[in-house]
């Protein structure tokens, strides 16, 4: 195996296990590494990755759950920067059987890797190395940001770019860390998630409405129409929140103004106003049109959102 610089990586070993803990920071700790902490609960591990922005964490999926949820939920935070400073530590998930609800419980989460217990030290050691060598670049649609997985660019669906995020577990181990360097490549790669992470959003506004709307014209409203409109009222939301002090307010006003129009549809039940309907296909074709504006395009989107004004302003 190739000599690695590993004294520096800053490793967390989180399992309700106290000796597996021990006895795995000791074998970790015979092959080098030295920044090690454990955490026996999710609430602990978070204030781990709070605390010390950890290059690599190794949890159980059976990790005992916190007050804000489970570890699969904790990691789904990490991955969308809404806990600790690095949302591209690396991530290897310890289970107790490969059963097809916790493998995809898992990776929805945004891991890099699984492993099966019993938890051998020499095989961590492997998939460390893989991870300092070969990580797969991030990939981002509505619901998931993490490690690609896919086989290949299906047809018929939308083509998605991939990120090549920061690694502080390979900067580390080849001696190439820079700390300052490094938040200036979260910073980028962060933005280049939000960009995409907007227009996955909008895409997915337009086949939301397109689905909504003729449920409730055709009086076909059932629970996954219901589910619907509330997907639309997240993803209207998350747009606000990730466009707030941005220079595109425009795309966030006509978000804000889906939101509150998703909202009221959610409150209406199963009797809807008759001007949310006609307006959610004006504002999905906004959305659009407005994320995708070119100098020829430009009058259309202008008359589009005025015409949105007028009617919720009525």
């Amino acid at each position: 195996m190739p000599k690695y610089q590993i004294d520096e990586i800053k490793l967390v070993i989180a399992d309700e296990n106290r000796q597996l803990r021990s006895s795995l920071k000791g074998m970790l700790g015979q092959q080098g590494f030295r920044g090690m902490q454990d955490a026996p609960d999710v609430d602990t591990l978070e204030d781990i990755i709070r605390g010390s922005n950890p290059d690599l964490i190794l949890c159980d999926v059976d990790l005992k759950a916190g007050e804000k949820g489970n570890v699969c939920d904790l990691i789904n935070k990490l991955r969308h920067n809404k806990v600790g400073q690095n949302p591209f530590a690396n991530v290897i998930l310890f289970i107790e059987q490969a059963n097809e609800e916790v493998v995809r419980m898992a990776s929805q989460a945004g891991i890099d890797d699984l492993q099966v217990k019993p938890v051998i030290a020499k095989n961590i050691i492997k998939r460390v190395y893989y991870l300092i060598e070969k990580r797969k670049p991030f990939v981002v649609t509505t619901d998931y940001v993490g490690p690609d997985r896919r086989k290949g660019h299906r047809p018929g669906t939308q083509e998605i770019p991939l990120v090549n995020v920061p690694n502080t577990l390979a900067s580390k181990a080849t001696g190439k860390h820079d700390a300052r360097h490094f938040q200036k490549e979260i910073k980028k790669a962060l933005w280049d998630i939000n960009a995409q992470k907007i227009e996955r959003h909008v895409f997915q506004v337009g086949y939301l409405v397109e689905h909504i709307v003729p449920a409730y014209l055709e009086n076909k409203i059932n629970r996954e129409s219901l589910e619907m409109v509330a997907k639309l009222l997240h993803v209207s939301r998350d747009i606000t929140d990730r466009l707030e002090d941005s220079d595109f307010g425009h795309i966030s006003d006509l978000a804000g103004t889906l939101q509150t129009v998703a909202k009221s549809l959610w409150q209406s039940g199963t009797q809807p106003k008759r001007k949310d309907l006609e307006l959610l296909p004006e504002l999905a074709a906004a959305l659009s049109a407005t994320f995708n504006m070119d100098a020829s395009s430009s009058n259309v989107v202008q008359k589009i959102r005025s015409s949105v004004q007028e009617k919720y302003e009525s």
